[in-house]
């Protein structure tokens, strides 16, 4: 795959389960992920090539397809070629014989010593603008970001509550994490911070229900992989939604001893239904939850429970739940008004927000009222 790359001077646009095995700066290709997770890098990329060659990947958000491109698709099923966007050419095969097939066919890159010269601009557009990203996000995740000018102004807006940032918590996990660490994540928020903070470096795995979307997956696929190795260190990005409709699954921690750390992202909401709402223009509905005190509950069943309100105590709670030997529930309250920018926001996506938000103003100072 990189040798094609290579020889095609080609941006590697990464769906989730591909994270796990081309990102990292081994890969001088990849520029993320594109969609509603994803970035701006990939998202231009997509749309500046001349051709997409899709490779094992039925990627199912047909928005997100560029338009009018020569595409190539490679997949073992042959009922997904073409059923998100039409294809020139189809192939059926496994895609690893299919790309050493193909590399055969187009010659030799000057990098492998080869005279082929290809024409790099898109790729190093990408890989820029990818890194300008990379670099504007760090500083959001930086704790002390709110703390300055920008960052007070952007605190006024959407965190007067002085909450957590999320993007804070998914980098210090990250950073304190094991570089063979098993990531699983639920569906909805708590996967797009995985995605964009969580880097997939050396023999770590990417876990979640990426096909079906569904609920409440991250704690049981954790608990699964730690019975397989109980010496691996398995983490679990946990929407508080998600945790709830199965919190007896603690027993099970518990009863096993498995030494899984649950990081609970707690905002108090079905974050990305919430997200999905605004950008319609419509005030959020029936996504506000009643949430118990996660690490009270977790103690009460017998495990080491963490709850984290202070941003400055972010960063030793994030330490404390990794150096306990056993289990652990790190229950975070963040900011439930964090908005994940998409790749390549509209204009009718940013109209919707600013509706949907005058819209919960008008209705919150009408419940005041009536209070």
């Amino acid at each position: 795959m990189l040798a094609l790359a290579d020889r095609l001077a080609a941006p590697m646009v990464l769906t989730l389960k591909a994270k796990a095995g081309f990102e990292g700066d081994t890969n001088p290709y990849q520029v993320g992920q594109t969609g509603l997770i994803g970035n701006p890098a990939a998202a231009s990329a997509l749309q500046d090539a001349d051709t997409l060659l899709l490779l094992g990947t039925d990627f199912p958000y047909r928005d997100w397809y560029p338009e009018g491109r020569t595409v190539i698709q490679v997949d073992t099923e042959a009922t997904h070629i073409g059923r998100r966007v039409p294809v020139e050419l189809g192939l059926v095969g496994d895609t690893g014989a299919t790309v050493r097939d193909l590399l055969a066919l187009l010659g030799t890159a000057p990098s492998e010593g080869g005279e082929g010269a290809r024409d790099r601009a898109h790729l190093e557009k990408a890989r820029d603008r990818f890194d300008t990203w990379r670099a504007g996000q760090a500083r959001l995740a930086d704790p002390s970001h709110d703390k300055g000018l920008l960052g007070r102004v952007r605190s006024a807006l959407d965190n007067r509550t002085h909450d957590i940032r999320p993007e804070a918590l998914a980098a210090l996990v990250d950073r304190i994490a094991a570089d063979d660490a098993v990531f699983t994540s639920d569906t909805g928020m708590a996967t797009v911070w995985l995605s964009r903070f969580v880097e997939m470096r050396g023999e770590r795995r990417l876990i979640g229900s990426y096909n079906l979307g569904s609920m409440a997956n991250a704690m049981p696929q954790a608990l699964g992989a730690q019975f397989l190795d109980r010496e691996r260190q398995v983490v679990a990005f946990c929407g508080d939604g998600g945790l709830a409709m199965l919190l007896g699954d603690l027993m099970t921690l518990k009863t096993y001893r498995l030494p899984v750390k649950l990081v609970v992202f707690d905002n108090r909401r079905l974050g990305m239904v919430k997200l999905e709402q605004e950008q319609a223009g419509l005030p959020e509905f029936g996504t506000v939850l009643d949430n118990p005190d996660f690490a009270a509950v977790a103690r009460a069943m017998g495990i080491p429970g963490i709850r984290v309100t202070d941003p400055e105590r972010l960063e030793d709670a994030v330490r404390e739940a990794f150096a306990a030997p056993g289990p652990v529930l790190l229950d975070v309250l963040t900011n439930p008004d964090e908005i994940a920018v998409p790749a390549k926001p509209t204009v009718e996506q940013g109209w919707g927000f600013a509706v949907a938000k005058v819209k919960e103003i008008v209705r919150s100072h009408g419940d005041a009222a009536e209070d």
